[in-house]
This record gives C-alpha cells, structure tokens and sequence, in this order.
C-alpha cells in the first residue's frame, strides 16, 4: 500500500531490537519466501512463508514478534510469539474450544495437521505441546475420541 519504499530500511543495526520484541507490521507484499512486511512505519522484515497459518492482506496490520536480526541486518519476524508464549495462548484456545463445544472435541495429537492449522491457527507440533501441557496441569482428559475438559 506504499510507494515510500526509499524511507523504509531493509537492515536494522544489531541492538534495536531485542530478540522476540513485539512489534507493529503491516502485511506489504507476498514473496517467494513469505511475506514482506513493514516494522514499526520504518523498516522492512520477511515472515517465511513456513510460518505462516492464516490468510493475510496486503495492507492487514498486527502485532509481530522480531524473531531474529540476521548478520546481514536484515530482520526475519515472527506472527506468533515465542515458543513457551505460543504454547501457552494455544492452550487457551483449545480450552476455549473445549468450553463452546460442551467440553469434548475430537481434536488430538492424530488430527491432521491442516485442520490443526485451520481451527487453531498454530503448527501441529505447537498444538501437541499445548495439549501435553493441559494433560500434565490436569485441565484435560485424552480419550480414544479426542480430548475432554476435566469437570
């Protein structure tokens, strides 16, 4: 949605930014290598597309996360926030998932990783660590046809 690529930056200086700072993008363009998005109105980053589990359009703007600032300067971002975070807003959403569908869902470490992605917006190796996470706090039961609420 810019023409003013001569005032946005492609490298940052190390020190910037912290490692898994949160920060405000707009979605700029789709590459090859996943989305090109605009930091914080004064730089440019990449979100690989392997990253990347929702639909997007040019000129959505959110929150981000820089995951890294490469030796080169450039700036690689993340749509999810660290890992440990990430597991823990997933578990949030499964047990609200849980609470609107009576308490049972069929969802579980079998579920194909494409509707992980879709109802849940994380990889399939996010969701099992969410699910673990619930089974160890005792929040969840797994059953042969997926995973129940602890009543």
């Amino acid at each position: 949605m810019r023409d003013n690529y001569h005032f946005l930056k492609e490298t940052v200086e190390h020190g910037v930014f912290a490692e898994w700072q949160e920060v405000d993008v707009e979605i700029d363009a789709f590459t090859d290598l996943g989305i090109k998005v605009i930091i914080n109105d004064e730089y440019l980053g990449l979100v690989y597309g392997t990253q990347v589990y929702e639909n997007y359009q040019k000129g959505q703007q959110l929150k981000a996360y820089i995951q890294l600032v490469r030796d080169d300067g450039k700036i690689d971002v993340s749509l999810q926030p660290k890992k440990l975070q990430h597991v823990f807003s997933t578990a949030g959403k499964i047990i609200e998932h849980l609470n609107e569908s009576g308490g049972t869902s069929s969802f579980s470490d079998k579920s194909s990783p494409e509707d992980i992605e879709q109802v849940f917006q994380v990889s399939k190796k996010v969701f099992k660590q969410a699910i673990g996470s619930l089974y160890k706090q005792k929040k969840i039961t797994i059953t042969d046809n997926g995973i129940e609420l602890v009543k």
